[in-house]
């Protein structure tokens, strides 16, 4: 149990780093165009009430994004130029060495954004779809 639980902490930690890394990649202008679209549609993939499997399937509606996002942002770092990678890396540990103290608390609040966001379009869908069946 102690081997999963540090697995799955480490990975969580350096997703959280591969995320940081990728935001400064993104906005570097070395970044080659169709990373920067992949990162996007990353983004747009977790934010989204769309997914492979459903979230309304129990347990494995989340474990698509908990295993896709996660291999999509590694795939995007990795293959980010060396220069680029390099200068990001170095922006992230300034920026997760400055801003983040209590790793679970930020966590926490990525969470709830994300729920916001994710609640927020799922509300204007509903919106808009009762709305057309209602006729105005």
């Amino acid at each position: 149990m102690a081997k999963i639980t540090s697995f799955l902490r480490d990975r969580f930690l350096r997703f959280r780093r591969e995320v940081i890394v990728l935001w400064y990649a993104f906005r570097h202008p070395a970044t080659p165009t169709w990373l920067k679209l992949v990162s996007l549609l990353l983004a747009i993939y977790l934010i989204s009430p769309f997914d492979l499997i459903p979230i309304m399937i129990p347990f494995l509606g989340v474990v698509d994004d908990l295993i896709i996002v996660p291999l999509g942002v590694s795939f995007v770092v990795k293959r980010l130029p060396t220069e680029v990678r390099t200068e990001s890396e170095q922006q992230a540990t300034r920026w997760i060495g400055r801003y983040i103290k209590r790793p679970l608390l930020f966590t926490l609040i990525v969470l709830l954004v994300l729920l916001l966001i994710w609640a927020g379009l799922f509300w204007l869908l509903w919106h808009f779809w009762l709305s057309g069946l209602l006729g105005g």
